[in-house]
């Protein structure tokens, strides 16, 4: 211990040597030779680490970036050996050198551990090649998933519209019936007309649900959207259900955001109608609007103070047709939460929701503030090649 600390205590002192020029019989040739290569090693190590260093930091991302740490400053330390050696021909620092070279070794272990512990996961990483051929295959993937897509809608809007037609006759003659012959029908068959009208009006309104919910997303064009006047708009059209139920509604600081109008506004359309609609007997709906600014999106929530859900239907709720009441009940197709899921996850966001049978249920959504729908890529894609 006592050799250490006068290690330490005389790092700089230099009286012990004196200058490697009067070491030997150097000759100019020699020594200048000697001095001059150490000089290029330490400017070459010193390029090397800078350039990892300004790599690390242009390059977000880049895996084992502590293997690039380690590997930059064990080059930084063996450049500075060689700076010491050119030195040391006039200022005679034994001490500190040998210092230098023992952080130098203890860096040296450091890295070769570093790149032993990280070897197969940096053997897995891919190629530029591997790379190029993942993508070709994920561009061509896109252009089928958006060529299908396309189909789809298209399918789904030639075959609503050829069902709407059939359903628009049977509707209407039912309709001339009861006018013509109403009186001529017994009570029975006055109901049986009654219920085939009201199915035909259902599977009319189905088939229009499904229209729209084949064509959200369809629409490229993003535009700047004030959910506040989005929200008061849907609240207007709400009125007469408002009045009727005597429900009050809470509108808390909503941001304007990137999307498409029609979509964003089917979102809070089925939300609030549903917290209109499945409300207890007997209780004036109560409604909560509001939403977060975090980090990279919103967070929008809607509460009410209606029936509940069980928590075994959470996940069931946002599927396709899926309804947990009857239409006696409770009218609606089974398509409105679906279609807020679809929206939400095409803008690259999540939803859930939080609920206790009997006390209500708060639906929670996120937006992105910085949209990036399947089509975007599909554009960026084609702009690149």
């Amino acid at each position: 211990m006592e050799q250490l600390y006068d290690f330490f205590q005389r790092l700089t002192d230099m009286s012990d040597w004196p200058p490697r020029w009067y070491c030997g019989a150097w000759s100019k040739f020699h020594g200048w030779l000697y001095i001059a290569s150490d000089l290029t090693i330490w400017l070459a190590y010193m390029a090397i680490p800078l350039a990892l260093i300004r790599f690390i930091f242009i390059k977000k991302g880049v895996p084992l970036a502590g293997v690039f740490w380690l590997f930059g400053a064990f080059i930084l330390l063996c450049g500075l050996t060689h700076l010491l050696d050119a030195m040391m021909f006039w200022y005679p620092a034994y001490r500190i050198s040998a210092l230098v070279r023992f952080l130098t070794g203890v860096v040296s272990i450091l890295t070769v551990i570093a790149l032993i512990r990280y070897f197969n996961e940096a053997v897995g990483l891919r190629t530029s090649q591997e790379y190029d051929r993942e993508l070709s295959y994920r561009q061509l993937a896109l252009q089928e998933l958006t060529r299908s897509n396309e189909e789809l809608q298209q399918f789904a809007y030639v075959a609503s519209h050829d069902l709407q037609s059939p359903l628009k006759t049977i509707a209407n003659y039912l309709t001339l019936l009861e006018a013509k012959y109403g009186h001529q029908l017994d009570p029975e068959a006055q109901r049986l007309v009654g219920v085939s009208t009201a199915a035909a009006e259902r599977m009319r309104g189905l088939i229009n649900d499904l229209l729209e919910f084949s064509s959200l997303g369809s629409n490229v064009a993003l535009e700047k959207l004030n959910i506040k006047e989005i929200v008061d708009e849907i609240l207007e059209e709400q009125q007469a259900e408002i009045l009727a139920t005597g429900a009050t509604i809470d509108v808390g600081p909503l941001p304007t955001i990137m999307g498409h109008r029609t979509d964003v506004k089917q979102v809070f359309q089925n939300l609030i109608t549903n917290g209109l609609k499945y409300r207890r007997q007997g209780v004036a709906p109560h409604l909560v609007i509001w939403a977060t600014n975090e980090k990279d999106q919103y967070q929008f929530s809607v509460g009410d103070n209606g029936i509940g859900i069980d928590q075994q239907y959470f996940d069931r709720v946002f599927q396709l047709f899926q309804r947990l009441h009857s239409r006696n009940k409770y009218s609606g197709t089974g398509i409105g939460l679906a279609t807020c899921k679809k929206v939400v996850t095409s803008y690259g966001g999540e939803i859930w929701l939080d609920s206790t049978v009997g006390i209500g249920t708060t639906f929670y959504f996120t937006i992105p503030k910085v949209i990036k729908t399947l089509h975007q890529y599909a554009e960026a894609d084609t702009n690149a090649r």
